[in-house]
């Protein structure tokens, strides 16, 4: 579902987004066992991108949320404004602006002319003249792309795409190896319906971070996100409503999903302790709310989810890390992440509220 603003100089984009982080055998797989089985018109296009990300010494733009980037694909260039927007569980929704560069008509292609943005595009605490003055190449990306548009007879439009590269920095690189799903028209049940098969075929997690994160943390070293873990509980005794569930379900979920990456990066047994804590956290949610708020969707997350916490105490008092990194990219792990973030976005109970 992409809403569209035309404006003079560019225009804005609304993306649904939704990104799997996966092994690099995933593009053999997507072809062989997935395009096939589904009943979809598939279009196809191979194309080979070059970023380059562009910010201040001070990370300005960072500190704002924003991305900021040229795209080079076959000496065709775009610039590219990428603002705060929202994520659920690793499901994105983020303004995107784009203006298409001439290097004939003498554009530079080398650093974004930032007035080509519109003025509304911009937070009121940044000045742009000033911007303009600073901003330079902190890294680049650098990957094949293998682009999917899958039409379904139903009228709903997906566009899958499969990353292969990697993110650098002087001598540091870090690779990039994502499963991206956009829903282009339609309904987003669509966009998770194809997320559901890929999680079945190939070892994935959902990714939460961009490629402009990716190389922030390489740069930096330092954590994208800073996440405060919400106080608030949801318990059998209040009168919980439903916009307060699904602020509280949201947090859990990132914390867990937050958790998942760092224990991926360096095991430790604190953070094996606190991935366990959050799922006794969202399991206990869920069955509180579902006593207030019936609702099927959520009654079967909740029993899968409960299999996954049995499962990882299981291999908690182990220590082994490729048991624990295995449990977390395996299809139930990353199915009832896509379930939870499916409710919160559908919400199936709002009817019964």
């Amino acid at each position: 579902m992409k809403f569209t603003f035309i404006y003079q100089k560019g225009f804005m984009e609304y993306e649904i987004e939704l990104k799997l982080l996966t092994s690099e055998n995933a593009g053999e797989v997507i072809e062989t066992k997935l395009l096939p089985h589904l009943s979809a018109s598939i279009t196809k296009q191979t194309l080979i991108l070059t970023n380059h990300y562009f910010d201040t010494s001070d990370r300005t733009l960072r500190k704002h949320d924003i991305g900021l980037r040229i795209r080079g694909n076959n000496q065709q260039f775009e610039q590219t404004l990428k603002t705060s927007g929202k994520s659920i569980g690793g499901l994105h929704q983020r303004p995107e602006y784009n203006v298409q560069l001439d290097p004939v008509n003498k554009q530079n292609v080398d650093v974004p002319d930032l007035r080509l943005f519109p003025l509304s595009a911009w937070p009121k605490t940044i000045n742009i003249d000033e911007l303009q003055t600073k901003i330079e190449i902190l890294f680049t990306t650098h990957f094949e792309r293998k682009v999917y548009l899958l039409e379904f007879s139903d009228g709903n439009i997906v566009e899958l795409v499969w990353d292969l590269g990697q993110v650098k920095c002087g001598n540091k690189s870090t690779p990039i190896c994502e499963v991206e799903l956009e829903l282009k028209k339609g309904s987003t049940s669509a966009l998770f319906d194809v997320a559901k098969r890929i999680v079945i075929l190939l070892p994935t997690t959902i990714g939460t971070d961009s490629k402009a994160a990716l190389g922030y943390h390489l740069l930096d070293g330092l954590p994208v996100k800073k996440y405060e873990q919400n106080q608030q509980k949801i318990t059998g005794n209040t009168q919980t409503s439903a916009d307060e569930f699904v602020h509280f379900l949201t947090t859990q979920l990132q914390h867990f999903q937050m958790l998942s990456a760092a224990i991926r990066r360096q095991y430790t047994e604190e953070l094996a302790s606190n991935i366990q804590n959050v799922l006794f956290e969202l399991v206990d949610s869920l069955a509180n709310f579902t006593h207030h708020f019936p609702c099927s969707s959520l009654d079967r997350v909740h029993i899968n989810l409960e299999k996954v916490c049995s499962d990882w105490s299981l291999i908690l008092p182990q220590n082994n890390e490729n048991d624990a990194c295995s449990l977390l990219t395996r299809a139930p792990t990353t199915q009832v992440q896509l379930d939870i973030v499916q409710c919160l976005v559908e919400q199936p109970w709002s009817s019964k509220v």
